[in-house]
């Protein structure tokens, strides 16, 4: 018994021995965003007859029709429209409902679609799609993050009169995402990595 808890002891005192001061902080660096394409989501809404308004009914296959025409006349072809048939089937409205999107490649093509006016046809929403970075990008910008970290760490370091040494772990706190957000045109957007350095 007395072996044993000798063992316990010296293995506790062993590990708390191992154990090494660490600083982990967190590095930045802006990166640049590149348009890849610009999907426009259209939504195509039958027309109920409405004598009181004079409104005529139209079914979605003659709204396609009439918008496929004002689309050819801004040098856009319909055709090139794909319907969004899982989308349709989740809206609750298969029959008099239906959705297609289009793959622009300039914002100049968006803005002269999403301009058209048309009764039971409307440009729900644009989704904007950011080429994905190289490898080689993506290097770059791990590199310009480490460096951030370790101006960080050596900051704080000094204040505690300590030095920073090796570097013991990297993390990538980033995801993969392809669509860009323009709600904040001004905001720098970031890459971050998490750096855990020696404490000496």
């Amino acid at each position: 018994m007395k072996n044993l808890i000798f063992i316990l002891i010296f293995s506790v005192n062993a590990m708390f021995a191992q154990q090494k001061n660490t600083i982990m902080v967190a590095g930045e660096a802006t990166k640049t965003i590149a348009i890849e394409k610009y999907v426009v989501n259209v939504e195509f809404r039958e027309i109920m007859a409405d004598t009181y308004q004079n409104i005529k009914p139209q079914n979605l296959e003659e709204l396609k029709k009439e918008y496929a025409s004002m689309l050819s006349k801004i040098g856009v072809d319909f055709s090139q429209f794909q319907e969004n048939a899982l989308y349709r089937v989740t809206s609750g409205q298969y029959n008099t409902t239906t959705y297609y999107y289009y793959t622009a490649n300039s914002i100049e093509e968006v803005q002269k679609i999403i301009s058209l006016r048309m009764k039971g046809v409307t440009s729900t929403w644009v989704d904007i799609v950011s080429k994905e970075k190289t490898t080689m990008e993506i290097a770059a910008l791990n590199k310009k993050a480490i460096e951030n970290a370790k101006d960080k760490a050596n900051a704080i370091a000094k204040n505690i009169d300590k030095k920073i040494g090796e570097i013991l772990n990297i993390e990538d706190v980033n995801y993969q995402q392809h669509l860009y957000y323009p709600s904040k045109p001004t905001e720098s957007l970031k890459y971050y990595i998490k750096v855990t350095f020696l404490l000496e």
